[in-house]
């Protein structure tokens, strides 16, 4: 199959079956049994051409609109102006200044500038959250043994039984006072691993406003499809 993009094919002993899939980047995988024939492979691909088109195609706009239509980013709840700097001498990055978000790239190359923009939300948030988490849940008394920091695509964060509390990076993108309910949120999961009406009891001893925030996360939803 000739394209002007690479495929990525990955095979998994407890794979049973091929599994195709376009990234939010463009880029495409194809997931298949450990002992699958490379030809049974690649003409699964070639009857799929079509899709991955369709897919990929659907994924550029995306990224394009990141950069071509967008001029304003969420950070710590504040919706802050958008500019981008190009320069051949000054190292890709961001900056925060004059309440304004600077992205300074190369070119204005939407496929280089997204990931630019990543990095600086991966690291606040590392910031943040890793410091946040250990001063919660020392107020409402619980353990966590450690503090991750992920990309989920459905959930603003997770817990685990083994005290491991996983947050979205985007969530760097909510106020303060919504990314720390998300924490509590968390917390009385180590308590309840469930949603039943004493985890909500605990939330709500935890954050008495909590609602408020929910309501926040469920207007901005989208932002899990940053």
């Amino acid at each position: 199959m000739d394209t002007d993009f690479s495929i990525q094919i990955k095979r998994l002993r407890n794979a049973r079956a091929l599994r195709l899939r376009v990234l939010d980047d463009g880029r495409v995988t194809v997931t298949a049994p450990l002992r699958m024939s490379e030809r049974v492979i690649q003409d699964f691909i070639h009857e799929h051409q079509s899709w991955i088109a369709e897919h990929r195609q659907t994924a550029e706009l995306k990224q394009q609109a990141l950069t071509k239509q967008r001029d304003a980013l969420f950070f710590r709840g504040q919706e802050l102006p958008f500019r981008l700097a190009i320069s051949q001498t000054k190292k890709p990055g961001v900056e925060l200044q004059n309440n304004q978000i600077i992205v300074t790239a190369k070119n204005e190359d939407h496929t280089q500038i997204r990931p630019i923009l990543e990095k600086w939300y991966r690291q606040e948030a590392e910031k943040r959250f890793k410091a946040r988490v250990p001063l919660l849940s020392d107020l409402v008394n619980k353990e966590v043994k450690n503090v991750t920091i992920r990309s989920q695509r459905t959930r603003w964060g997770s817990c685990s039984s083994r005290n491991t509390i996983s947050l979205n990076w985007l969530l760097i993108m909510a106020p303060d006072r919504v990314s720390d309910y998300v924490i509590y949120h968390e917390l009385a999961h180590l308590t309840h691993m469930n949603h039943s009406n004493r985890f909500w009891q605990l939330v709500e001893e935890y954050d008495p406003n909590y609602k408020q925030a929910e309501q926040w996360l469920t207007k901005h939803h989208q932002l899990l499809n940053f």
